[in-house]
């Protein structure tokens, strides 16, 4: 895309049209662009609402999921999360350097590191969870409950889809 140079000597350059309805094409139709702007919705609410901005989503589902999981391998969580090896080490790293989880050498493969809760990652998560809870429900409350479980259906089939 070629940017328009600066006006020559004598020219004058036209002034910026005031816009007041904005024309979005396409966008309003596009599944991935409808997705963004409602994340980019939940992320603004989830950083003023849950631990007051100072953990990621990110963060509080590797929390979640080591909980549920003891002894999950790195590995696997990265696998469920989606997240590439080397920013799963960065995550797992600040979670160990917040005291919230413990890694742990497998005795039978030394390559695997086995991730659990320690007592203030389990005090970390029941508020977190609170307030994760009180958060998800000012979105889940726009919707009746089978429209939340048919949206939350729907999201799950794009996020398993291959690719």
């Amino acid at each position: 895309m070629k940017r328009k140079s600066a006006p020559k000597k004598g020219q004058i350059r036209k002034a910026a049209v005031r816009i007041d309805t904005i024309d979005a094409d396409i966008l309003p139709t596009l599944i991935g662009y409808n997705i963004r702007r409602a994340q980019i919705v939940l992320w603004r609410d989830f950083a003023r609402t849950v631990a007051d901005g100072e953990i990621r989503p990110g963060m509080f589902s590797a929390i979640a999921l080591v909980r549920a999981n003891p002894g999950i391998a790195q590995v696997e969580l990265a696998a469920e999360l989606s997240i590439d090896k080397a920013s799963m080490v960065s995550l797992i790293d600040r979670l160990e350097d917040a005291g919230w989880i413990v890694r742990t050498r497998s005795l039978e493969d030394r390559r695997r590191q086995g991730l659990t809760l320690t007592p203030a990652g389990e005090k970390t998560y029941k508020t977190l969870k609170r307030e994760m809870l009180d958060h998800e429900q000012k979105f889940a409350a726009l919707y009746s409950d089978s429209e939340r479980k048919q949206l939350v259906n729907l999201l799950r089939r794009l996020h398993t889809a291959p690719v």
